[in-house]
């Protein structure tokens, strides 16, 4: 291979990263940029990434091994693809197969493009400036006093619920930025307290719970007992407090309080009723689910009313049935040991992620969303601190590879 051969193929290759890079800044804010479809302009960067990344894969010859995960993902993917056949809605099942694919190659984009911890760590730095750009929405219908039901807060776009648990998902990385990145980490800490006073706006509940388990993440860096460590967490419950209390006047706190009587009550805002609807539905076709896109109908809702499962699991048995859980579950499960992998701090991070993703799954249908697969995407291509070259898959040679590397 010629020095000019290497120069063009390390330009293709920071271009591919740069497709990635602008993919995974989209993300967190993808439902303020719609096309005119009602597409998330976001969805529809995936195609030019893929299309940038397959030329490039065929220039460079060689693949990133893929993770356990991956295949799950395939399988998953896949298996909703054949239950669209038997859904009494194939308009929206076909959309639901062709956003699942979609969303697996947003996954596979990533682990193609983090070969290094530094690039793995420009990543976390684009999911969290996407998340500041939720942040700029909040700000944006706050000043114009633009509010939903219970006096909540949103971005445009957005409902308060999904919003304010993208905002809380991008704590861990944010912390975790802050403390590899030692010139700029005071910007990446500033983030926290604005993202938790922007989750107190929306009036999640849900989100206030997932707030309480990624928080643990800065708690757990006590064990060093170092000054630095005890003074950073400080100022940062300051800023907290500051904050939250500085908008307590706009904050739906009643709602808030509500937690213990909603759950209680066994209401959970009508949770619960949908539950035990989507449980029924899925007792009749436990195997392969009522098909992609098959929910509503198969509770009895109107039609068009855009009732979801309000939790993930049911959501995926409901629709995909037993068979499509269990490969749900493999990518959870098989995420959940990798998270286990690396270095202490690195195992905590992605241990409480993805505790504190469980979490917020378990009231929102995250299953096809694209921070559940971004935040997928990153656990299965973080690097590993391993001293060998990271192995890769040769997908063809050609003879003039061969004298050149003879």
């Amino acid at each position: 291979m010629t020095a000019s051969t290497a120069r063009k193929d390390g330009h293709w290759d920071q271009i591919g990263f740069l497709l990635c890079w602008l993919l995974v800044f989209l993300i967190p804010w993808g439902d303020m940029l719609l096309l005119p479809v009602r597409v998330q302009f976001s969805r529809a960067f995936t195609l030019i990434a893929a299309a940038a990344w397959i030329p490039l894969l065929w220039k460079r010859r060689i693949l990133r091994p893929h993770e356990p995960a991956h295949f799950w993902m395939l399988l998953f993917v896949l298996w909703v693809g054949l239950t669209v056949i038997q859904t009494a809605e194939p308009e929206r099942g076909l959309r639901r197969v062709l956003s699942f694919g979609q969303l697996l190659l947003d996954a596979w984009i990533i682990h193609q493009s983090v070969r290094t911890a530094e690039r793995y760590h420009k990543l976390l730095t684009a999911w969290v400036l996407g998340c500041c750009v939720c942040l700029g929405g909040v700000l944006y219908n706050f000043l114009l006093d633009v509010r939903q039901g219970d006096s909540r807060v949103s971005a445009p776009g957005f409902d308060p619920n999904d919003l304010a648990v993208t905002l809380v998902l991008g704590i861990p990385a944010a912390w975790q930025l802050s403390m590899r990145e030692r010139s700029r980490g005071w910007l990446f800490l500033l983030y926290i307290p604005l993202a938790v006073a922007g989750a107190f706006l929306t009036a999640s509940r849900g989100a206030a719970v997932t707030l309480a388990v990624v928080l643990l993440l800065p708690l757990s860096t006590l064990w060093r007992n170092t000054a630095k460590a005890f003074v950073g967490i400080a100022a940062l419950g300051g800023l907290i407090v500051y904050g939250v209390s500085s908008f307590s006047e706009d904050v739906a706190f009643r709602r808030l309080s509500t937690i213990g009587d909603q759950v209680s009550a066994r209401d959970l805002n009508g949770r619960i009723d949908i539950w035990r609807k989507g449980y029924a539905a899925f007792l009749q076709h436990p195997i392969m689910g009522v098909g992609a896109g098959g929910f509503e109908n198969a509770i009895g809702a109107t039609r068009g009313t855009g009732m979801a499962a309000h939790n993930t699991v049911l959501g995926v048995a409901v629709e995909h049935g037993i068979v499509g859980l269990l490969f749900f579950l493999g990518v959870v499960v098989s995420l959940a040991r990798r998270a286990g992998k690396g270095d202490s701090y690195e195992r905590r991070t992605w241990i409480i992620l993805l505790t504190a993703w469980a979490i917020a799954a378990m009231s929102l249908s995250w299953e096809n969303r694209e921070m559940t697969w971004l935040l997928w995407g990153l656990c299965a291509a973080k690097p590993q601190p391993v001293r060998f070259r990271m192995p890769q898959i040769v997908i063809w040679r050609s003879d003039a590879t061969t004298q050149a590397t003879a």
